[in-house]
Order: C-alpha cells, then sequence, then structure tokens
C-alpha cells in the first residue's frame, strides 16, 4: 500500500490568531469549585462546551476570509494568501469586528443560561479575545494528513501572545496589526495605537493596536 505525497508549498500570506484570554484561569477555577465533575464517570463541566460554543463562534466569522489551519486549546490560528486581501484594511477589521461581537454575544449567553454562583462563574463574564494580525512567508506542509504552517512568521505571531499590550494600554479585547500586516493592507497610523514589542532575538516589532470593544461600539 502506498500513500501520496503532497510537497510543501511556498505562501506569501496573512496570519491571524485569535486567543481568548483568561480562560486557563476559569479553568482552573472549574476544577477547584467543581471537583465532582471532574472524572471517568462525573458529568463533564459546562466550561468544556462553553469554550467550544466561544471557538465556534470566531471560527464561523473569520472564515472563508481567513483558512482556519488550527484549534490550539483557546485559540483559533488560520491564514489567507496575500493577493486575497492585499490593500483590504477596513474589510479585515468588519471580520475582526464581527467575530468579537459573536464571542461577546456567546458569553452573555452562556451567563444568562449558566447562574451557578461560584468563584468560576464570576469570573467568566471577564473572558476577553485578543487578535494578532501578521504578513510574511510560510511554508504549508501536509503532516499526518493535517495541513501545517511552518515558518518564522508563524513563530512570531504565536510569539505575539506574550505582549506588553494590556499592561501599557489597558485593553484587554483588542487587534495588534504588525507593521508588515498593516503596510500590506494599505492601513494608516491613526488606524489606532502605536505600539511596538521587543525581544531578546528579533527586532522590535512594531505595529498597530485597536480596542474591540471601542471600535464594535462605533460601529
Amino acid at each position: 500500500m502506498t500513500t501520496s505525497f503532497e510537497p510543501p508549498r511556498l505562501e506569501t500570506a496573512f496570519l491571524l490568531l485569535a486567543d481568548i484570554s483568561g480562560y486557563s484561569v476559569f479553568l482552573g477555577l472549574v476544577t477547584a469549585e467543581h471537583p465532582e465533575m471532574i472524572g471517568t464517570e462525573g458529568e463533564i463541566p459546562p466550561a468544556y462546551p462553553i469554550l467550544s460554543s466561544l471557538l465556534d463562534a470566531v471560527v464561523e466569522r473569520i472564515a472563508p476570509t481567513f483558512v482556519v489551519s488550527e484549534i490550539e486549546g483557546d485559540a483559533v490560528f488560520g491564514y489567507a494568501p496575500d493577493a486575497r486581501l492585499a490593500g483590504m484594511g477596513a474589510p479585515i477589521l468588519d471580520v475582526v469586528l464581527s467575530a468579537y461581537g459573536g464571542f461577546r454575544a456567546r458569553v452573555d449567553e452562556a451567563r444568562s443560561v449558566h447562574t451557578h454562583d461560584c468563584e468560576a462563574c464570576r469570573v467568566f463574564p471577564t473572558l476577553e479575545l485578543k487578535f494578532l494580525l501578521h504578513h510574511g512567508p510560510l511554508v504549508i506542509q501536509q503532516i499526518a494528513g493535517r495541513e501545517r504552517l511552518l515558518s518564522p512568521a508563524v513563530n512570531l505571531t504565536h510569539r505575539l501572545l506574550k505582549n506588553s499590550i494590556t499592561d501599557r494600554t489597558g485593553l484587554r479585547g483588542y487587534l495588534f496589526v504588525t507593521s508588515t500586516a498593516a503596510e500590506r493592507l494599505a492601513l494608516s497610523p491613526e488606524f489606532g495605537l502605536a505600539h511596538e514589542e521587543r525581544y531578546d532575538d528579533v527586532e522590535p516589532v512594531k505595529g498597530i493596536v485597536v480596542g474591540l470593544d471601542a471600535a464594535a461600539a462605533a460601529t
């Protein structure tokens, strides 16, 4: 029996990573508050289907603009070929705002359904959604029958999850567009707040931050 081999291909693309902030803390509190629900014969804590619902809301709204490559725990990672989105800054903001609005609606819906009064339930409304948008070359490779994205640009997009944006701006729900992506999208500096991240082994990563609460309210 032979298996077909699909060679890797090189693309230049926009990379979008959407991450739920605070979910690890929330799950930890669920485990602490509901130990009776954890086990091979116990109930599945509502936190898990809630997470699925929140991620579904994001996926439904970023696709088909972005190809969803991975669901990474509490994050969604996708890409879009350069030619599809170049110069389309405003439509991309609409996609992100739609995903953010869907996420907030699911949070509100879950709050109204799950009214148990515990520390985990009190923390749940503080969950937030942040987006990181970068641009660069990547290799698309089939591994174990699944499409994988590999490149320094992919690594940097994930590295940006650890950033100083909330500490420096107070924003928890936001979109950070690197300058590389902003230039290809033809976004002006007035699109958001100028921001820069520094890491020891790469050049400073400059870009623009948009607070999603304020942007959603303005639409």
